[in-house]
């Protein structure tokens, strides 16, 4: 699947479990759904070109920047609370330690640690340290990811360091299976987004 496809359907998927109620818990489902749907791509450049693990970085940069942007312009209070939850001894720690997971991952066979339950618990205690509440959100897009990939033809290695992997092998990564997840997924974030509109409306 193409990197627009993962994060919009780790949107939906981040949405989908903690159903949001407020903005500011609306703008951390969005932005660690997607964050987590878009990250196990970065191993993509070590199958082929790094322009393509390059544009999962920086695809993934824009989606934490948004959330910097949406946090100053209407003042959702994210910055405040993950300073205030984690401190900057834990906060940068968390960074620290993410960006050496995704610096070794980056270096791993596609699919491969990137795409496994071991980068899952490391990268999730890694953000547990910035900051607790961004977990799940977090979990549940990256999980979305490796939902959708196992239906692809190349094995997922779920339980990396061990050998072997999952494929359903029931089409390609592109073509007219990835426009159908994304019209999919596209639908399924606006339904979640309306149905947070409903529960705003209501209160």
């Amino acid at each position: 699947m193409l990197g627009k496809t993962h994060m919009v359907i780790g949107i939906a998927a981040a949405m989908a479990v903690t159903q949001p109620e407020t903005v500011p818990e609306l703008v951390l489902a969005a932005g660690g759904g997607a964050f987590g749907a878009l990250i196990s791509d970065i191993d993509v450049g070590t199958s082929g070109s790094h322009r393509d693990a390059d544009k999962i970085v920086m695809l993934s940069a824009v989606v934490l920047l948004a959330v910097l942007a949406l946090d100053c312009f209407f003042h959702t209070g994210v910055i405040e609370q993950v300073v205030r939850n984690s401190g900057y001894g834990r906060i940068i720690a968390g960074i620290l330690l993410f960006i050496c997971i995704c610096a070794f991952g980056k270096e791993q066979p596609h699919r491969s640690f990137m795409h496994s339950f071991l980068a899952l618990a490391l990268l999730c205690f890694a953000i547990g340290l910035v900051w607790e509440k961004a977990v799940v959100s977090f979990a549940a897009g990256f999980l979305s990811h490796l939902a959708t990939d196992v239906c692809n033809k190349k094995k997922v290695r779920f339980l990396y360091p061990l050998k072997g992997g999952v494929s359903l092998g029931l089409f390609h990564a592109y073509g007219l299976a990835n426009q159908v997840f994304f019209m999919a997924g596209c639908a399924a974030a606006a339904l979640e987004m309306g149905l947070f509109a409903v529960r705003i409306f209501r209160r």
